[in-house]
């Protein structure tokens, strides 16, 4: 007698469920790491717009400084103490984390246009950090304008041997 099986069985799949369980935890895996790689490159940006945004604001603050004749380019020039702002003498900048991590140079320059200095302002990070490390890069901002020079500030510029015997323009 032939017996006949009730209940169709499959065909027998040995390993198939575990194949299948090792490629779906691959692609998780994969997705994950692509998904992580995504924010940190989403972080980094943001850092780096942060930093390059605390260049512009300290640049254009010490050229407003120096416009409204708080200070002046002599100022500048000599050590900056990282101050923005208020004054707080008691902030000790040789302690670790005590936030001096700009660099201001300062340059003027003739222009050509009558009783105007060129102003060219420079805010460089100041970094521990090498470029080893994941591409970091210091940041940097240069802003330049034109401005007159106050009676105190006025240097004496080097004439160059073309512009000798020339008329002086008027003030």
């Amino acid at each position: 007698m032939i017996a006949i099986d009730p209940i169709p069985r499959p065909p027998k799949r040995r390993g198939a469920l575990l194949l299948e369980v090792l490629l779906s935890i691959a692609l998780f895996a994969g997705a994950s790491a692509f998904a992580l790689g995504a924010a940190r490159s989403v972080f980094d940006a943001l850092d780096r717009t942060k930093r390059q945004q605390e260049a512009v604001d300290i640049a254009r603050s010490k050229m407003a400084e120096l416009e409204a004749g708080l200070i002046t380019v002599r100022d500048l020039r000599s050590e900056w103490t990282g101050e923005i702002g208020s004054y707080e003498p008691d902030l000790d900048f040789d302690a670790p984390g005590s936030g001096l991590r700009w660099m201001i140079e300062v340059q003027t320059f003739p222009s050509e246009f009558g009783g105007l200095n060129l102003v060219e302002l420079t805010v460089t990070e100041l970094t521990d950090q090498s470029s080893d490390d994941g591409g970091f890069v210091p940041m940097s901002f240069t802003l330049r304008q034109l401005m007159p020079p106050r009676e105190a500030e006025v240097e004496a510029y080097q004439e160059d041997e073309l512009l000798e015997g020339l008329p002086e323009g008027e003030p």
